[in-house]
């Protein structure tokens, strides 16, 4: 089986390609742009590079949430798009699950921390020591504060080690707050497309129509129409 997996979840982007079970190839890059710009036009050449076309791909998955409205909506578009066009399936992988699994086998709990503007983290905690991935604590939209006094109240066996974007901006406060937690490498904070389609390989039999993003809030837009300022 074939899957193309995508990312467009964050400011990078990334894509792969695996085939029965194995990666042939990945395409990380750290600043996309604008992601409607880049992505169909980067599948393309990166299928073409690999002499590979999109009738050969069993299942397209996508980081379907938490993330950038903006991004999220994108991918989920151009993956359904691309999964009824060539008539295979399609599924949808959470970020911050993707995220976690830049640390495989990590013998602490994984706090993922992507930033979500407006003074929030999108965080969840996993435990990846057995090679597979638990939920200790569930996806959340949270303040930076909020986030430290979950982590608080769990009995954890150690100190979680931070992974994300989110560290650039809440990072000294974490570090403060959250004693002996330490932070992955900077260089590990980007979402990986073959994380991704680990992630999806028992989701082979998702049909696209029932791919929907996460977003965990309201949009700004859903905010303002629900909020509408007094005449």
């Amino acid at each position: 089986m074939n899957i193309l997996a995508i990312d467009t979840s964050s400011p990078s982007g990334s894509i792969a390609l695996f085939s029965d079970n194995r990666l042939v190839a990945e395409l990380t890059v750290s600043e996309a742009g604008v992601h409607a710009e880049w992505l169909l036009k980067s599948i393309d050449s990166f299928l073409s590079s690999l002499n590979r076309s999109i009738s050969e791909v069993d299942l397209f998955a996508v980081t379907n949430g938490p993330g950038s409205f903006t991004g999220i909506r994108i991918g989920v578009s151009a993956v359904k798009g691309l999964a009824w066009s060539a008539g295979k399936k399609a599924a949808g992988v959470s970020t911050l699950k993707a995220l976690s699994m830049n640390l495989p086998y990590s013998a602490r709990p994984v706090c993922a921390v992507l930033d979500a503007r407006k003074g929030e983290v999108y965080s969840a905690l996993f435990d990846l020591s057995g090679g597979g991935i638990k939920e200790l604590m569930p996806e959340a939209a949270l303040s930076p504060q909020a986030l430290v006094d979950a982590l608080a109240s769990l009995s954890l066996p150690s100190p979680p080690i931070f992974i994300g974007d989110g560290l650039k901006v809440y990072g000294d406060l974490l570090r403060e707050k959250v004693a002996l937690a330490s932070f992955a490498p900077e260089a590990l904070w980007r979402i990986r497309a073959s994380n991704i389609a680990l992630l999806a390989i028992d989701d082979f039999h998702r049909d696209p129509k029932d791919l929907i993003p996460v977003y965990l809030r309201r949009s700004e837009a859903e905010i303002k129409a629900n909020n509408p300022k007094p005449k």
